[in-house]
């Protein structure tokens, strides 16, 4: 690898720990809470909460219509260029445009609840929950320009602690008002006082570096909105199009399945996400593609090392996840969720895509330039989506649904590569994420002869099952060729300079650099030394 590359990795690695860290961190919160909500309400009832909350999620993205993306980079770009003033005026208007959106967003959710939860939900008694919830449009509006404002600001200690002020007051306050007897008034009640609790903090600190810029501009309110909706409108039209495919699979789920599918099928989303904290650092690949010149050498290799690093970690923990479904579901949320551990091990396998490059077409495409294809890229994926999902959902339930959604992605995914060989000249390494499979695969069989015969349920089967797998798969990778010295050498670079993890990967890293010296032992190998 390059020095350039080596540098741009590193600066990568540095900014995707934290971001681990910090995601992490947020969703061990929300997951502990969604653990106790999920086992005090039940299949049936937890269908029901979720179900309550299809409508004001997609009210509440639709209102956005692309300006917390344009506070975020004109808060950013006129506070570098000194115009504290102009960016005043910006957040002004910004936040009094989305204010507005909210409160007349949330207004048109409670006058015509008892419609909406008849007609798009199939829920004729739901009309009293959506009332409720229709508050959180509002509230969640407001957190989210908090959020980009500070960000813009580069106030980053702002954005941590209305997320983590989110997460900590949900996972007290659901709970707790379950257990008090409110049910799924409760939780959902809970669920709207978080954002509401969050959003009032992070306006107490927004409203101190507000100040901080001084006297705001005389630029008029239509005028801002123009150059920032001009801005933003193209993101908000990508960023729309995962959310309808979303909150459209679960109306479809509505008329096709009751309240305990969807219920079961929650708890297998949430699970998924546990693969999010391995995704969510690959946000730093976009500003690390923006450093390489399209059609560079520089940018091939940047390309191929990031999907075979991802992979790495991605495609055995969803081949873990599969395979410990049942034991995963179970210990969490017990065992009144039978249905969830097969929604799970289905769900999970659009993880398997990352050895093609799935998560990374996009920070690659968005990082030179090419957002027309990032759009593209997604809007085919919906437009697969939208009649099958329907169809496979009335013929097989919520296994259909979840068919749907794969083979979209898959499509998708197809045209993203036709585009990066043809237009870019980029490609993944098949080979090498062909290994990564067959290591991960293998590495599966061992855990189930163990849990084939394990006496052990829950907690046991999991622990003894990941450390199994984990021994396998590290003994495996280097023997099969799945990873390599020189992907050794530049693994030591990345990450030797996180001190706080680097004791953790060090062990690990010369391990791999025996076994590799070991299989190539009728050669002259190099010895990596850690």
């Amino acid at each position: 690898m390059s020095e350039r590359l080596v540098e741009i990795a590193e600066d990568s690695a540095r900014g995707g720990f934290f971001l681990f860290t910090g995601n992490a961190s947020q969703l061990i919160i929300l997951a502990i809470g969604s653990i106790i909500v999920a086992r005090l309400l039940g299949p049936e009832n937890y269908g029901l909460l979720s179900l309550s909350l299809v409508i004001p999620l997609t009210l509440v993205g639709l209102i956005d219509l692309g300006v917390n993306s344009a506070l975020t980079r004109f808060s950013a770009k006129l506070r570098v260029e000194g115009k504290a003033q102009l960016v005043a005026g910006m957040l002004r208007s910004g936040f009094l445009f989305k204010l507005l959106m909210g409160v007349a967003m949330s207004a048109t959710c409670f006058i015509f609840s008892d419609a909406l939860a008849t007609h798009v939900l199939n829920r004729p008694g739901m009309g009293f929950l959506v009332r409720i919830a229709s508050a959180l449009i509002l509230f969640e509006a407001i957190f989210a320009t908090l959020n980009s404002a500070f960000i813009g600001l580069d106030k980053m200690e702002g954005s941590a602690l209305i997320m983590n002020a989110q997460s900590i007051a949900k996972t007290t306050l659901s709970p707790l008002l379950v257990v008090l007897g409110f049910s799924v008034v409760g939780a959902l009640a809970g669920h709207i006082a978080s954002y509401m609790i969050a959003s009032l903090a992070g306006s107490l600190i927004f409203s101190k570096y507000y100040r901080g810029l001084g006297k705001s501009s005389n630029t008029s309110f239509s005028s801002n909105i123009k150059v920032m909706l001009r801005y933003g409108f193209p993101l908000y039209l990508s960023a729309l199009i995962p959310l309808i495919r979303g909150q459209y699979q679960t109306i479809i789920l509505a008329f096709f399945t009751s309240n305990v599918e969807i219920g079961n099928l929650h708890i297998a989303t949430n699970l998924s996400t546990m693969m999010n904290v391995l995704i969510f650092p690959l946000a730093v690949l976009f500003p690390a593609f923006s450093k390489v010149s399209p059609n560079s050498n520089e940018l091939k290799k940047a390309f191929t090392l990031a999907v075979k690093y991802t992979a790495l970690f991605t495609v055995p923990a969803t081949v873990l996840v599969a395979t410990l479904s049942k034991d995963l579901v179970y210990t969490l949320y017990g065992h009144s969720y039978r249905s969830a551990p097969t929604f799970l091990s289905l769900y999970i396998l659009t993880f398997l895509y990352t050895g093609a490059g799935f998560f990374v077409l996009g920070y690659l495409f968005s990082g030179i330039g090419e957002t027309s294809t990032v759009f593209k890229f997604n809007l085919i994926n919906l437009l697969v989506f939208l009649p099958l999902v329907p169809v496979l959902t009335m013929l097989y339930g919520v296994l259909g649904s979840i068919v749907a959604l794969l083979i979209s992605g898959l499509i998708s995914l197809a045209y993203g590569l036709f585009i990066a060989t043809k237009k870019i000249h980029v490609k993944p390494d098949f080979k090498a994420s062909s290994r990564i499979y067959l290591s991960s695969f293998l590495s599966a069989i061992p855990v189930l002869a163990f849990l084939y015969v394990s006496p052990f349920n829950g907690l046991p089967n999991v622990l003894i099952s990941g450390s199994l797998f984990l021994l396998t798969y590290l003994t495996l990778t280097p023997l099969i060729g799945a990873i390599t010295h020189t992907d050794l050498e530049s693994l030591k670079s990345i990450l030797s300079r996180i001190k706080i993890v680097w004791p953790l990967i060090r062990p690990v890293l010369a391990y791999e650099a025996k076994l590799l010296n070991l299989a190539q032992s009728e050669t002259k190998t190099r010895t990596i030394r850690f």
